[in-house]
């Protein structure tokens, strides 16, 4: 049954609205998938604050074109779904290609990362990125490992004149207590 020309726009402003709140996009062929192993995968996805929706090429084409996304023709042939990372995009690549791996059904062609396209060896390189939280974490360390490196070397000399006045003061005590203990002999 063919799509009409109002169904045909509703599914590309779909496509649309989806791609623009994406942070990446896994290009995947399903052929041979079962309901249940779409839903089951749907479900693994849902849990990465991810999306799987099987799409129609040429309304996706258009969809990618007017996000300003690339489009990557040679991904788009056969049927194609896409796995769309709305939060954590590493993690999302990785329960996709942990799924291919296990269903040996789902083909993982590439993926779409802003206007750059890229292939599934690229994005086994991104699934092994340590979660976005971590990630913050270790920015925010590096940034204020400098900073604090650099306190530390203005208090130092401070801490060395301490460390003079101090020795100081222990060996004047030291010839007063002796001074003292030789007196009252």
């Amino acid at each position: 049954m063919a799509l009409t020309k109002q169904r045909k726009e509703e599914l590309v402003a779909g496509y649309v609205d989806i791609l623009e709140r994406a942070r990446g996009v896994v290009i995947t062929e399903y052929r041979g998938m079962t309901m249940k192993q779409l839903d089951d995968l749907r479900g693994k996805l849902r849990e990465k604050g991810a999306h799987f929706t099987i799409t129609k090429n040429t309304l996706l084409k258009i969809a990618l074109d007017r996000v300003g996304m690339g489009v990557p023709e040679d991904l788009l042939s056969g049927p194609v779904a896409l796995a769309v990372a709305f939060e954590d995009l590493p993690a999302t690549i990785k329960a996709v290609l942990d799924y291919a791996d296990d269903s040996e059904i789902m083909v993982v062609k590439g993926g779409i990362l802003g206007e750059s396209v890229v292939d599934a060896k690229q994005l086994d390189a991104i699934s092994e990125l340590p979660p976005l939280e971590v990630l913050r974490a270790q920015l925010i360390g590096m940034t204020t490992m400098p900073l604090t490196q650099f306190v530390g070397l203005i208090e130092e000399p401070g801490r060395q004149v301490v460390a003079v006045i101090q020795a100081a003061t222990d060996g004047l005590v030291n010839v007063l207590a002796a001074y003292s203990q030789k007196e009252a002999a």
